[in-house]
């Protein structure tokens, strides 16, 4: 279950918001995360935007019966910055609480380089060593989904690769087109609609554990895959994720903001 904790908290920052609006906003959205029958966890995330910045933060925490078993609170701040029309990062912090212990990572981005500080540091008995000159060029992963967004606006195809460090990993994301359907609510404020399906790859290259039943090499980009569809607020938003495991699947989907 450590593992599956792990794992929602990932996925949680991977749901990104457009920002292409350049007279500014504030908006407020809602994420509920199915393992099985559950729910268990959800996410309050909180965009404040204009042309040349946008901050996000994100609030989460474990529900049901995951609460009972494996409490856990976390925060995410992220702050980025445009230039040559595209986002690049600034701050990205996140912290949080799992069974009354802490952990955080604080990155300062600043001219192509990186500064950062984990508490606690990475223990080297668990989990491989990240070689520092592999940073040089790396941004955030939620800076990275900003640049998909405004892809999927501009071409309707998400086809991209992006060096991802995240302050305990860093890893190669690469991003497929898988094509445009319609999505149907399985759920009754889930999104209903026409969505852009993208496919994920993570190359792990530090950070990661010694021992873990995750390869890689194993994975197809069907195995996890984002949804994008527009709001009623005309905001190009990941409506939905789903990722197969040796474990189950786990489902991140919006509550829509009207019914």
């Amino acid at each position: 279950m450590a593992s599956l904790k792990k794992l929602i908290k990932f996925f949680i920052i991977f749901f990104l918001f457009n920002v292409n609006n350049a007279f500014g906003y504030k908006e407020n959205y809602d994420y509920e995360v199915q393992f099985g029958n559950f729910i268990v966890g959800k996410s309050q995330v909180f965009i404040e935007a204009d042309s040349r910045q946008v901050i996000l933060n994100s609030k989460s925490k474990t529900a049901g019966f995951l609460d009972v078993l494996y409490q856990y609170e976390g925060h995410l701040y992220v702050s980025s910055v445009r230039g040559n029309n595209q986002w690049f990062p600034k701050v990205f912090s996140a912290s949080g609480i799992f069974n009354n212990k802490e952990r955080s990572s604080k990155l300062d981005f600043e001219n192509n380089l990186v500064k950062y500080k984990n508490y606690p540091v990475l223990d080297l008995k668990k989990v491989h060593p990240i070689n520092k000159s592999t940073l040089i060029g790396a941004i955030d992963p939620i800076t990275a989904f900003f640049n998909i967004i405004e892809k999927i606006n501009s071409y309707q195809q998400c086809d991209e690769t992006f060096k991802i460090f995240d302050g305990r990993r860093r890893y190669d994301l690469k991003i497929k087109s898988l094509g445009v359907t319609f999505l149907e609510n399985d759920r009754p404020k889930s999104f209903n609609g026409k969505v852009v399906v993208c496919g994920l790859k993570v190359k792990p290259l530090g950070g990661h554990r010694l021992e873990t039943k995750w390869k890689p090499k194993d994975d197809k980009f069907t195995d996890f895959k984002i949804f994008f569809g527009e709001t009623s607020l005309g905001r190009t938003l990941p409506v939905r994720m789903e990722l197969e495991r040796w474990f189950g699947t786990i489902i991140i989907r919006l509550i829509r903001d009207e019914l």
